[in-house]
């Protein structure tokens, strides 16, 4: 096996902890077997060392006594021969290795050689080390004495050895003479054995030692640890091949269900996990993990499904498109092969069915109606309508029912069932999420009021209308026509008898215009208050002006609001498409810019837009931006226009007014930029600005003893009014000029206030607790001041111009202002009366009974020094006669 193929399982973590667990427990076991043998080997090896020495001892001590005997032998035949005559040459030369030195002695010159006349050995010399002594032979032979000296190489040949240390000792022995290697330490094994002489020699017995190192590096290659642990790596590195071998084995199945693993992470879920081999827990893991596999798998697809099925009902797709989704992944053959969507909408005689084709696309079909009426109040089956499908109720709504029809209701398997739950439960989400949808489609772009398009619905449909024309018009000169209306007068009903009948008249005109226009119109809307629009398609004829003279006909008709019959007009303009504009924005502010033009002009009239009211437009934009640097490059300034009393004619008050020098343009109208400023609510900053300069002027004239101007009026706008930090502002005001109370008034329209009574009551109480007083300006003006007099807080009451003009000429315009005194004297309250310009309306005003009046009569608006002027030279009696 490569070595490749048996690391792989170092791959795996289990392999890895199983590996180290077989090498510990190798290693361990590999170990202590060392350990037992190495300890065995050495005493084995000891052992063995001391039976060896001692048949060291024994082989040495026997191989001795038989070289002694020889010699012995040999040396009595020498003497024998010696008495023969001459020894044999053979004898001779055998003599020469056993002997060094021969010699024969009459016995009678010698001692005793012992008992028995046996031979004996006498030791010489041996005191010097490593060199051994001489051992003389003496064999007794009547009548001599044979002596002879052996060799050292024929005695001590067999004692030496290159494994022991043989020593020999005992009588003649002045110290042991060995031979062999050197052998030192306590390790040493000794074996000592006597050599016995007797009954072959008469010598005492010598004593032979043999020692030897146990140790087996002498007899081996290597030492005993060497070779121990060599073994033992052997044997380790067989066991790790082996371990390796079975730990690849174990592996591999761990191996691919990881390999598995991470395909199904990688959203793999085709992959299938095979381990070969007998069947084993592995195999049995391998199915069930290839089973959960599929089961995660179908599980994930129709997680995803339903998934896009949310995204489809999230971004508002149609109902069809989940349906498709729906027919598409439906489990067709647990269906029976066939499915689709039955709707039926209310209404219709019969039901629809949504089918899926090859395709993929969807096909809308005739249906035959669901068995049992087609209630979906359950399951409609074949034995129950005589139909081969089951008709699975889905959801009623308001509009409409549905069914899933299929061939038969899935048993088996438990997911086809899952799945058909799952896709019913989407596609009722789905059709109550379209019905939400439309319902806050409606909500989006309906007036609530009128049930007409709002503003919303107005610029969604002109968009499509400029989609479809434009598309159109490639081909033709089609194109269409934008109406703005505005009813006159609508407020002043509002003001007078409140929103409920504003309310009323606002159905009212809704009312008239489906019924003038019907189906003719492409749009009609009521895009804010009093405003509506309607569309019509345009052509060369110009035949729409027909239908909007229609309309203005029929808002003339008065408007009857019991008790109350109310009249109106409306004021038209118009744009076309697509010559005046191509985009909503465009047709819808040139109709509004025609319509003010309308309005302007004298009202209850058609104005079809013209670019030069393109550049009125551009021309109040122009303003707009200059009015912001006026009052900076000091364009702006305050003049004041004198009050007299109406007892004596004396000049009594003023009040301050803006006036804008432009340094193109020249004077600009107050109706004009003070409109401007209430659009950007740069009149706040205005206001303050305008209230400074008066107060600092008024403080002037007030710190110059009997001057006449006594009172101050300034107007304040409905921006003003609302806004929260006007009193503490107008509180340093006073503070920082030292204003008395009562000395300012403040002129507020009637309008301002009426529109949101309770909190102009709140509002206008906090500023008469800093002293200030209150006018209620143009009134007569509205219809409905009247009514909340009572709950207003204010000081005086100003007669609107347009009944002093009116005086001679409207006989109701002095009845009107007779009850405006009268009111107002009721009420404990002053009236100034505005607009004064001839001597004969100041004449009745003043036999009214008007406290102050105001007029060209008195004084135009003018600067502080022409107002000093005037002053000087303006006598103390009354101008005009009592």
């Amino acid at each position: 096996m490569r070595w490749s193929a048996a690391s792989t399982f170092l791959q795996s973590r289990v392999g890895r902890r199983l590996f180290a667990a077989f090498f510990f427990l190798v290693a361990v076991l590999v170990g202590a077997v060392s350990l037992l043998a190495y300890q065995l080997t050495d005493y084995i090896v000891r052992q063995s060392a001391s039976q060896l020495s001692s048949e060291m001892t024994k082989a040495v001590g026997i191989n001795l006594i038989d070289r002694l005997r020889a010699a012995e032998s040999l040396l009595r035949i020498h003497a024998q021969s010696l008495a023969a005559g001459t020894p044999p040459t053979a004898l001779s030369e055998r003599m020469a290795v056993v002997f060094s030195n021969v010699r024969v002695e009459a016995s009678a010159s010698v001692l005793p050689v012992g008992k028995g006349a046996l031979a004996s050995l006498r030791v010489q010399d041996g005191d010097v080390p490593d060199t051994p002594p001489a051992v003389e032979l003496v064999v007794p032979m009547e009548p001599w004495r044979v002596h002879g000296t052996l060799n050292a190489e024929y005695l001590w040949e067999n004692a030496q050895s290159g494994t022991h240390r043989i020593c020999f000792s005992g009588a003649g022995f002045a110290r042991p003479y060995c031979q062999g290697v050197q052998e030192t330490g306590a390790a040493v094994i000794r074996s000592e054995r006597e050599i016995f002489f007797r009954p072959y020699l008469d010598t005492p017995s010598w004593t032979v030692t043999a020692m030897l190192a146990p140790s087996v590096e002498r007899h081996l290659p290597i030492g005993t640890a060497a070779l121990v642990g060599n073994v033992a790596g052997i044997a380790f590195l067989l066991a790790l091949a082996a371990s390796s071998v079975l730990l690849r084995k174990l592996t591999q199945p761990l191996d691919a269900l990881m390999s598995g693993t991470r395909a199904m992470q990688r959203g793999d879920f085709s992959r299938r996990v095979r381990i070969a081999g007998p069947r084993s827990e592995f195999t049995d893991l391998a199915d069930s993990f290839n089973a959960m596999t599929e089961e995660v798998g179908h599980d994930l697809q129709l997680f995803q499904l339903l998934a896009q099925m949310d995204r489809a009902i999230v971004d508002q797709r149609p109902f069809e498109e989940v349906v498709r989704l729906t027919l598409a992944h439906l489990d067709m053959a647990a269906c029976g092969g066939a499915a689709c969507v039955v709707q039926w909408p209310d209404g219709e005689p019969s039901p629809w069915a949504l089918a899926l084709l090859p395709d993929g696309t969807l096909e809308r079909r005739p249906a035959t109606a669901p068995g049992g009426g087609g209630h979906a109040g359950g399951p409609h089956t074949e034995a129950l309508a005589g139909q081969p499908w089951v008709d699975l109720p889905v959801a009623q709504t308001q509009t409409q029912r549905v069914w899933l029809r299929v061939a038969r209701v899935p048993v088996a398997p438990e997911r086809a069932v899952r799945e058909l739950g799952a896709f019913r439960q989407r596609l009722v989400v789905a059709l109550h999420a379209e019905q939400r949808e439309q319902q806050l489609r409606e909500r989006a772009t309906r007036d609530s009021l009128t049930g007409l398009l709002n503003r919303y619905g107005l610029v969604e449909t002109i968009d499509q209308l400029a989609r479809q024309y434009g598309a159109q018009a490639q081909d033709s000169a089609a194109g269409f026509a934008v109406v703005y209306m505005d009813l006159d007068g609508f407020k002043e009903i509002n003001d007078a008898y409140g929103h409920d009948v504003g309310d009323s008249v606002l159905k009212e005109v809704a009312a008239r215009l489906l019924h003038c226009m019907g189906a003719s119109a492409l749009a009609i809307g009521r895009p804010a208050g009093d405003e509506f629009v309607f569309v019509l398609p345009a052509d060369a004829s110009r035949s729409y002006r027909g239908t909007i003279d229609a309309v203005m006909q029929a808002v003339r008709q008065p408007v009857v609001v019991p008790p109350r019959k109310l009249h109106l007009t409306a004021s038209f303009g118009m744009s076309l498409f697509p010559e005046h504009g191509s985009t909503h924005a465009d047709l819808l502010k040139y109709a509004d810019l025609a319509m003010y033009s309308a309005k302007s002009s004298g009202r209850h009239m058609l104005v079809e837009f013209d670019h030069a009211l393109n550049a009125e437009l551009d021309e109040r934009m122009l303003l707009r931006r200059d009015l912001r640097h006026a009052l900076a490059d000091g364009q702006m300034f305050v003049v004041f226009q004198p009050r007299v009393a109406g007892t004596h004619g004396q000049i009594a008050s003023v009040e301050a007014l803006l006036r804008w020098r432009h340094p193109d343009k020249g004077f600009v109208s107050p109706e004009i930029f003070i409109a401007l400023a209430e659009e950007s609510e740069f009149i706040l900053e205005l206001g303050r600005w305008v209230l400074r300069q008066a107060l600092g002027q008024f403080q002037q004239w007030r710190s110059i003893p009997n001057h006449p101007v006594r009172h101050l009026s300034v107007n304040l706008s409905p921006l003003q009014l609302a806004d929260p930090a006007l009193p503490a502002q107008l509180q340093a005001l006073l503070e920082e000029f030292h204003i008395q109370p009562g000395e300012l008034e403040l002129e507020i329209t009637e309008g301002a206030l009426i529109r949101d009574v309770d909190t102009a009551v709140e509002r206008l109480a906090a500023l008469r607790a800093l002293g200030v007083a209150i006018a209620l300006d143009d009134f007569g003006v509205g219809y409905s001041a009247m009514s909340y007099l009572s709950q207003l807080p204010f000081d005086t009451l100003k007669i609107d111009k347009s009944f002093v003009f009116a005086f001679g000429v409207e006989r109701p315009a002095l009845a009107i202002a007779t009850a405006i005194v009268a009111l107002a004297k009721a009420l404990d309250k002053r009236v100034v009366a505005e607009g004064v310009e001839t001597p004969e309306q100041a004449a009745l005003l003043q036999g009214l009974g008007v406290d102050e009046l105001q007029g060209y009569l008195f004084g135009k608006p003018q600067t502080a020094a022409e107002l000093e002027a005037l002053l000087a030279v303006t006598p103390q009696p009354s101008r005009t006669a009592p």
